[in-house]
């Protein structure tokens, strides 16, 4: 599957190349990590990598897609894109201040991004909700890519939120919802 899904993004990321705006949930509650090391799963062209890098972060860019990846290397000293496939990866515990998981859903992750945060990091995630009546009519296995309602919300119970919402987000005319996080991990003590 690997190939074929990088093959899928790199060519999405061929006729594609304008780097997106910095989601603004990034921008409102990026300062509550501590500056140290960041993750971004599935970042894509990196818009919020090069964000966190400007702003004295290490940013490990993960991506399926070197296509994506090849330009941030030169973009920003503080970048490190890495190319590979998450549905194998797996996240080193303890390691991160910051991960970022935007618009991507692998719910094989979730534990990982909790344990992949040191004390006190911080969880920013934004993706999509799968309850809009008519949504995922097509396939069931769309429902894969979409969180139910309050999942995001659930998964990440043992993080002390910070913020969270579900909405009603338009895109190129269509409407669809989205739901977003931020938590920290609270320290263990003894």
């Amino acid at each position: 599957m690997t190939q074929k899904d990088r093959h899928k993004w790199n060519t999405r990321y061929r006729k594609n190349t304008t780097i997106p705006r910095v989601r603004p949930i990034i921008e409102r509650f990026y300062h509550l990590a501590k500056k140290g090391k960041v993750l971004d799963l599935a970042a894509g062209l990196g818009a919020n990598s090069l964000f966190l890098a400007k702003k004295g972060f290490t940013v490990f860019t993960i991506d399926i897609s070197d296509i994506a990846l090849l330009p941030l290397s030169h973009r920003h000293s503080n970048l490190f894109p890495i190319c590979i496939d998450l549905d194998t990866w797996d996240i080193p515990s303890n390691f991160f201040d910051l991960i970022l998981n935007i618009r991507f859903l692998k719910r094989r992750l979730f534990p990982q991004i909790i344990e992949g945060l040191k004390p006190d990091g911080v969880l920013i995630a934004e993706t999509y909700l799968a309850d809009v009546p008519g949504c995922c009519k097509k396939t069931s296995s769309c429902r894969d890519y979409f969180l139910r309602a309050n999942e995001l919300l659930h998964a990440f119970l043992p993080l002390k939120l910070v913020y969270y919402h579900e909405e009603l987000i338009a895109k190129n005319g269509e409407k669809g919802r989205s739901a977003g996080l931020v938590g920290i991990k609270q320290p263990l003590y003894i």
